[in-house]
């Protein structure tokens, strides 16, 4: 599948929804409220959705058009709501070297498997990846990003169990630079937003990776699971009050019914998405893109 027929085929679950709403039907004010009303329940957010619809019904369409037109009009609209928050995560250089990235996020959110992805996009693209376990407290997180790096074929450095989360990230780095590792991918905690000792965990690994490189990290990345639509808003907040965000990755896209909540994301944070996971592959890590989303969301 090419990557459009792939973003189409994860969105299904929400597209179906809305384009049941609006295909065929006349624009008129009963139209305006269904398209809200379909809006809010992919979980693009109620004030997005009243825009969006109140765009729509004021629209000056011709006397023949039907809910198709009103369709196309809704995902340009989309399109130019999240054009500004597009941001290709590998289209750069990823400098100065090593490349520090900590990827941070909730238990569930699908982290470990998406830095695999993240690991394997780097080494084709020419990159030597070091991939952190730094989730010492879960044998089963260490054994998972193993596997991983075995799969790929990248190295991984792996702490004593139970041991000192920052204290692995140091050792890590230290042995990247030595190594020639042009880009190291850190694995952290699944936190909980409301467990603020693990946060703070968090924050010291933060300085530790500092005193080593005052730049670093170059890139923090929170993992958001699609499936969980509005929900995903309190974990933005929580991490990006308290740790700091460059950007997200929303993953199980192909599963969710509620891929609307990229829209309210944007628009509430003003945050980056730097790429979409849309099925459980390696490969299926893609960069977003807001006209591929916009009209896979809407049903084009």
């Amino acid at each position: 599948m090419g990557i459009i027929s792939k973003i189409k085929s994860a969105l299904q679950k929400t597209s179906e929804k809305i384009s049941l709403t609006i295909t065929g039907k006349k624009i008129d004010e009963n139209l305006r409220q269904e398209i809200e009303d379909a809006l809010i329940l992919v979980d693009a957010g109620v004030k997005t959705a009243s825009e969006l619809a109140q765009k729509v019904a004021e629209q000056k369409f011709p006397k023949d058009a039907t809910g198709v037109d009103a369709k196309e009009y809704l995902a340009k609209e989309i399109e130019q709501m999240l054009s500004p928050y597009e941001a290709n995560f590998f289209n750069q250089d990823f400098k100065p070297t090593p490349y520090i990235i900590l990827v941070i996020g909730v238990n569930g959110n699908g982290k470990t498997t998406t830095i695999a992805k993240l690991a394997n996009i780097f080494k084709k693209k020419g990159k030597n990846p070091l991939l952190v376990a730094a989730d010492t407290f879960r044998a089963a997180a260490v054994e998972q990003l193993k596997y991983w790096a075995e799969k790929i074929g990248v190295d991984i450095f792996c702490g004593k169990e139970k041991a000192d989360p920052a204290g692995v990230v140091y050792s890590a780095i230290e042995l990247g630079k030595n190594n020639g590792n042009d880009v190291i991918i850190i694995d952290t905690a699944g936190r909980m937003q409301n467990r603020s000792d693990l946060l703070d965990e968090l924050e010291k690994i933060k300085r530790v990776i500092k005193k080593l490189d005052a730049s670093a990290p170059h890139s923090t990345i929170l993992i958001l699971d699609g499936i969980t639509g509005q929900a995903t808003h309190s974990q933005v907040e929580t991490f990006l009050n308290k740790i700091g965000i460059d950007g997200v990755i929303i993953t199980k896209l192909d599963g969710s019914a509620k891929c609307g909540s990229i829209i309210s994301l944007t628009e509430k944070y003003g945050i980056k998405i730097f790429a979409i996971g849309i099925g459980e592959t390696i490969e299926d890590l893609k960069p977003f893109n807001a006209n591929e989303y916009a009209k896979a969301l809407i049903g084009l």
